[in-house]
């Protein structure tokens, strides 16, 4: 699911603010912990609860995350104050594809139909770099379903060349 266009201005926003500070990767574990924190149901029903007073919801969130460095602080402030704390996972996303784009890194997820070895995985990582130019970080998943050949997803980008997908783009062609 991609972030809203709110979620994405945050998080470019506090990106040139970590750039700024030099330590984005630092930021990156701040938004991680905030988000985790925001996902516990109790926590979110009180930062969106409308009964719940801005002021009283700053005081828990000095309580709650007075530790981290006053900036971040900061932005998990004017979050509060303009109740977007429920968008904390979809900053903290989309700041994460950020800091990879500026550090070179595709995220790329590939689906097999059984379980390949370590030696496979990293050729499958080398001729997507090549293809990209970027470091490749990959996720693996097995789906028996795919009958053998691969699919590969980067961003938006779907490679299906499996040999279901073959089949049914077969069936496709014979349909017409």
């Amino acid at each position: 699911m991609r972030p809203s266009t709110t979620a994405r201005r945050y998080a470019q926003a506090a990106f040139a603010v970590a750039q700024g500070d030099g330590d984005p990767q630092e930021w990156l574990r701040y938004l991680d912990m905030t988000a985790q924190t925001i996902q516990d149901s109790n926590v979110r029903l009180f930062f969106r609860d409308p009964a719940v007073g801005t002021q009283e919801k700053l005081t828990a969130l000095d309580r709650s995350f007075g530790s981290f460095p006053p900036r971040m602080l900061n932005l998990l402030r004017v979050l509060v104050a303009h109740q977007r704390m429920h968008l904390v996972p979809q900053i903290r996303d989309e700041f994460r594809d950020l800091f990879r784009e500026a550090r070179g890194i595709q995220e790329a997820r590939v689906t097999v139909a059984h379980q390949i070895d370590d030696s496979e995985r990293q050729r499958i990582a080398q001729r997507l770099s090549s293809m990209t130019g970027k470091t490749i970080d990959l996720t693996v998943e097995i789906d028996p379903r795919i009958l053998g050949g691969i699919v590969v997803q980067m961003g938006d980008r779907l490679v299906d060349a499996s040999v279901a997908g073959r089949l049914q783009r077969l069936r496709q062609k014979l349909a017409i």
